[in-house]
């Protein structure tokens, strides 16, 4: 529409002899005006958390909503099945799931991508992935990371922002049990090693202007990413990704800027509806301005999420608490020699001038 139009004035230019001035300028800003990707980690509504929002969806958000609606794309990774059918898969510590109506939280928030790449989403088996899936597509909500093989766990989810920019989102599991991982005949989730990462990477950017990749790796509390974390981030920027992002310690971990893309290895918990998690405290809102030429400049917001205090409401940190999130946000990153400005209760990370 934008080009039909400035080809219509520059004939009228032409016939008429009109040298009125014209406003392709202005267009051509808006079509590459910076945009905002924003991503968040760990999501999950069970128990207490699910049956708050089965009486209001919006009940999670109501302390980061303000910053959460400026997203022009929303992410968060979804830990936890949307069902009330199937049975535990295997023998673990800790199995999740909550109603399938809880979908409407996300639905509520505007959440356009979800992961589902995680140590909990296979939890009640194939019968509850398959419902979760179901949630997901009433509510037009795209997903990434899991299928009823590894073909479909590992096919990108596309989104295409206001301004045209084509975004393909991968997600991988790293984390036990390995029975969750997808097989050519088994549901579950796409196993991130490079094998199948570099290619579906690579696959992905020879259509998308910008590729997000995801991982559930490292250690719970964990706050340095470990040897085979900084490889395999570096090797999927290598491959054409321009963001990745990491979750699965519960607590922060680095982040690190890369040929012009970034990685934050560890995004901590967000909205995650347990008590069980002890001393998790801190995370943050990772807000990534970028446009169809790459990543621009990452703002880093404060968040708390002791749910001792906030009861399953994520929460803003400001003054000297959000600049304390923000100095051990520096030194989880002195090793990659990352500067992070704190500047209005945020860091900032510059990723190109």
């Amino acid at each position: 529409m934008r080009l039909a139009l400035v080809i219509f004035l520059f004939l009228l230019m032409t016939i008429t002899g009109w040298t009125a001035e014209l406003p392709p300028a202005s267009l051509e800003m808006s079509v590459h005006s910076p945009e905002t990707l924003m991503a968040v980690g760990d999501i999950g509504f069970p128990k207490i958390l699910g049956e708050r929002i089965l009486k209001d969806p919006s009940y999670p958000w109501k302390g980061t909503r303000d910053i959460l609606e400026q997203a022009d794309v929303l992410i968060g990774n979804l830990e936890i099945p949307l069902s009330l059918r199937g049975q535990a898969y295997t023998d673990k510590t800790w199995i999740l799931r909550s109603h399938p109506q809880t979908v409407t939280a996300l639905e509520n928030m505007g959440f356009d991508i979800v992961t589902l790449a995680n140590n909990h989403i296979m939890d009640f088996g194939p019968l509850a992935l398959q419902d979760t899936i179901d949630a997901l597509k009433s509510k037009n909500i795209q997903y990434t990371g899991a299928g009823m093989n590894s073909t479909e766990a590992r096919k990108p989810a596309w989104y295409v922002t206001p301004n045209g920019v084509k975004i393909a989102f991968l997600a991988y599991s790293l984390t036990f049990p390995d029975i969750f991982w997808a097989g050519p005949n088994r549901p579950g989730t796409a196993h991130g090693i490079p094998t199948h990462f570099i290619p579906d990477i690579k696959r992905a950017k020879q259509s998308a202007d910008i590729v997000v990749v995801s991982f559930h790796w490292s250690s719970e509390m964990l706050n340095y990413p470990k040897e085979y974390q900084k490889s395999y981030a570096k090797q999927c920027i290598d491959a054409g990704a321009n963001l990745v992002i990491g979750h699965h310690p519960h607590v922060l971990q680095g982040l690190q800027v890369y040929q012009g893309g970034l990685i934050a290895y560890s995004l901590g918990n967000f909205a995650f509806g347990t008590y069980s998690t002890q001393g998790v405290k801190d995370s943050i809102i990772l807000a990534v301005d970028f446009d169809r030429d790459g990543l621009i400049r990452a703002k880093l917001y404060p968040v708390n999420v002791d749910n001792h205090q906030v009861q399953f409401q994520t929460k803003r940190r400001f003054g000297k608490d959000a600049e304390r999130v923000i100095q051990e946000l520096r030194n989880f990153s002195k090793e990659f020699n990352t500067e992070i400005q704190f500047k209005e209760d945020i860091g900032i990370i510059s990723i190109r001038n």
